[in-house]
């Protein structure tokens, strides 16, 4: 008697099956203006699989927790996806339009994820032993979508530079950035004054802030980002100030 396997895989990355079920969705970041032509993205969905993939089309509103970490709430009313659901034959592309909905008076900008899902398809092989293995794949691309009011710019400054312990029990310097601009701050080129309450100012940069580099911070919203703690730093109170660049897409 045959033997029947089923799984459901969700995947970022596909593995052993990346060939056999794939497509493209492009670009994968996107400005939109809150009013006029800038309104509009195309984007464009490929299937490059040998079979046909069933796709939907959501969105999402990004914030951000105290820690940074990333929280989705589905946005029903700000945008109109063209279309939301679709089959691609093999080979086969189809532009999305994505049209911003929302208020055209914006103060700050706004930061959304598009969310593209391969909906389940069969996939059976049947083995030298005759076994049946029945796979239901998806995959799933996530575009990063913000709509910008006009002169909008980055700003960041960190809000709380403390002593802290690690995993391990290893002391750690953990500072909480702000993003307090009109757009995401995305941190190109950082470097921090750290002042102990002895008096003792250090600065920290390229290598010693390497998990600060590039890091987005989403408008609005702050991070929680721990670094090696000085060696050269006494205990005690901190102060703390951020100098940087901003990395523009």
């Amino acid at each position: 008697m045959l033997r029947y396997i089923t799984a459901f895989i969700v995947v970022f990355l596909f593995n052993a099956f990346q060939s056999a079920f794939a497509y493209e969705f492009a670009p994968i970041v996107a400005e939109l203006a809150p009013k006029g032509p800038g309104s509009v993205k195309t984007f464009v969905a490929r299937n490059t699989n040998p079979e046909a993939v069933a796709l939907q089309i959501e969105v999402f509103h990004r914030t951000a927790d105290e820690n940074g970490e990333e929280v989705r709430e589905a946005e029903y009313e700000d945008f109109i996806v063209s279309p939301p659901q679709m089959v691609l034959a093999p080979g086969q592309s189809q532009a999305v339009r994505v049209r911003w909905i929302g208020t055209p008076d914006i103060d700050a900008e706004q930061s959304y994820r598009i969310i593209v899902k391969q909906l389940p398809i069969n996939y059976k092989k049947l083995n030298e032993d005759e076994t049946s293995v029945t796979l239901s794949v998806g995959y799933e691309y996530q575009a990063a979508v913000y709509v910008v009011p006009p002169k909008a710019k980055p700003s960041a400054v960190i809000k709380d530079a403390v002593e802290a312990e690690g995993p391990n029990g290893e002391k750690l310097l953990r500072l909480t950035i702000q993003s307090t601009g009109t757009t995401r701050a995305i941190l190109e080129d950082p470097r921090v004054s750290i002042s102990a309450a002895n008096g003792k100012t250090i600065t920290l940069q390229d290598e010693q802030v390497e998990p600060l580099r590039m890091k987005n911070i989403i408008t609005g919203s702050q991070s929680v980002i721990d670094l090696p703690w000085p060696t050269e730093l006494a205990s005690g109170p901190l102060k703390a100030e951020l100098n940087t660049t901003y990395f523009s897409n």
